[in-house]
């Protein structure tokens, strides 16, 4: 009988340790309600409110399931403390006439919680207006006489003097190395872990955003420079990002590529390499258009 008791209050122990995830969907006008339906092109936005109840959140994956197919979003590790989670992530509905968006958290004890919300397809369209910067230059990890730090919103290049007070308006860095033998202008953002390697100063930088580059579509040459040259509005900027090959690395930006990419704000963007130099103290120059 003793040795029952014990058992029974060893197991109690264990499950009262588990620190159980929570999660809520934000809701008010800012936000995409459920059973909303929304026009191709138009914005989603889902407002995340989320804690671990003792333990840190780890990780966050938001997926749109269309017609059975499931399609990652978003697939990121995280670290929030006794601060939860608060954060706001925005997508364009695309042509599916229902969308079910699924958004799971996760926290340290690998206790998951999970919301979902259903979209159905507006009438119309609702494409929209992008800024184009035909020409922006930054420098490469080495260069000492050009910007290396780039706010995409609009077009501004800062060096490491002028940067001071902008960081959290930086989306994208650049540098050159060689991988897998080959030789790699890259294009990286200051949320990239390896960043920190080629301007150690991002390390005393409080926000350092996320920019996902869609790497497969740059591979494969998916959009042409013609494509680029013809948008006027931010229906291709859409189309083209493809979210389930992305990261905040693009390699091998040679001249002529055409890169999608989604900022840390949720703008969708295409970047057009005009000229991409192959040594540390170069520059890469491109065009870019971004939602506004």
């Amino acid at each position: 009988m003793i040795l029952c008791v014990c058992f029974s209050f060893v197991s109690c122990t264990k499950d009262d340790s588990l620190h159980r995830t929570s999660l809520i969907l934000k809701t008010g006008a800012a936000y995409t309600a459920q059973h909303a339906s929304i026009p191709v092109g138009g914005t989603i936005r889902i407002g995340v409110l989320a804690s671990g109840a003792g333990a840190p959140l780890s990780y966050i994956r938001i997926e749109k399931i269309t017609a059975g197919d499931t399609v990652t979003q978003l697939d990121r590790g995280i670290f929030y403390g006794n601060e939860g989670l608060d954060a706001d992530y925005t997508f364009a509905k695309d042509t599916a006439a229902v969308e079910l968006w699924r958004i799971i958290v996760m926290n340290a004890d690998r206790d998951t919680a999970v919301k979902t919300l259903r979209i159905f397809r507006g009438e119309g369209y609702d494409y929209g207006d992008i800024h184009y910067f035909p020409s922006v230059t930054i420098g490469l990890q080495q260069n000492l006489t050009s910007g290396q730090f780039l706010d995409a919103d609009n077009g501004m290049v800062y060096d490491a003097v002028s940067v001071s007070g902008k960081e959290s308006d930086i989306d994208i860095l650049a540098y050159y190395y060689i991988t897998s033998g080959l030789s790699s202008p890259t294009l990286t953002c200051p949320g990239y872990t390896a960043a920190i390697g080629y301007y150690p100063q991002l390390a005393g930088w409080s926000v350092k955003n996320n920019t996902l580059y869609d790497y497969k579509s740059t591979d494969d040459d998916l959009i042409s420079t013609a494509d680029f040259d013809s948008a006027v509005n931010d229906s291709l900027l859409i189309t083209a990002y493809k979210p389930d090959k992305v990261s905040g690395n693009c390699k091998y930006c040679y001249t002529g590529k055409v890169i999608p990419f989604k900022t840390q704000q949720g703008k969708y963007g295409l970047l057009k390499v005009i000229s991409a130099d192959e040594t540390e103290t170069g520059r890469i120059e491109f065009a870019i258009k971004i939602q506004k």
